[in-house]
């Protein structure tokens, strides 16, 4: 039985590792029962599956608990961890956010410069939209003020936003 928690320890701790450092389970995408199977009960729910089985195997038959015990335990908490992974990558791919802002969205928007802003020089605003915190670089218009700095924590209005980059005027602090 060692020779089986040896290989599934061995199978399953670099494919976790692998997952970890790639960043998801990209298997699964294709069509045929090999994809579906795979969709239904994907790559990574089996390698922390083998992994805890094994390494848990290997453990409790270090403390010579038994080897039907040993086995049992070992599947029982394998199972469980393939459960718990699979329940908890379900549950955050139906939490995603979807919440994309686009820049027509932000014309209009009052914000608060984080990185000084003058007639020469880009800083940067921070803007709330769509339910998140975005920062953009931010220019002044030319016309809005008379070449002073707009200087950190100053509210400004955006005026556009074009390629990114933010055309942002003073605006009144009663305004806000």
């Amino acid at each position: 039985m060692t020779t089986l928690y040896l290989f599934a320890a061995a199978a399953g701790v670099p494919l976790l590792v692998w997952f970890l450092l790639s960043g998801g389970d990209e298997a699964g995408e294709g069509d045929g029962i090999g994809g579906v199977m795979l969709r239904l009960l994907p790559l990574s729910t089996l390698a922390i599956a083998s992994a805890t089985f094994g390494i848990c195997g290997l453990l409790l038959g270090l403390i010579d608990t038994g080897p039907t015990m040993t086995f049992v335990a070992a599947a029982a908490i394998g199972v469980l961890a393939a459960v718990l992974n699979s329940s908890a990558f379900a549950y955050l791919r139906r939490s995603e956010s979807s919440a994309a802002v686009n820049e027509g969205q932000l014309a209009g928007a009052v914000g608060r410069v984080v990185v000084p802003v003058s007639a020469g020089h880009r800083g940067r605003v921070a803007i709330s939209a769509g339910g998140q915190q975005v920062y953009l670089s931010a220019c002044a218009l030319p016309y809005a003020d008379d070449g002073e700095e707009l200087e950190v924590g100053a509210p400004v209005l955006v005026v556009e936003v074009r390629d990114g980059i933010a055309s942002v005027t003073r605006l009144d602090p009663e305004l806000t």
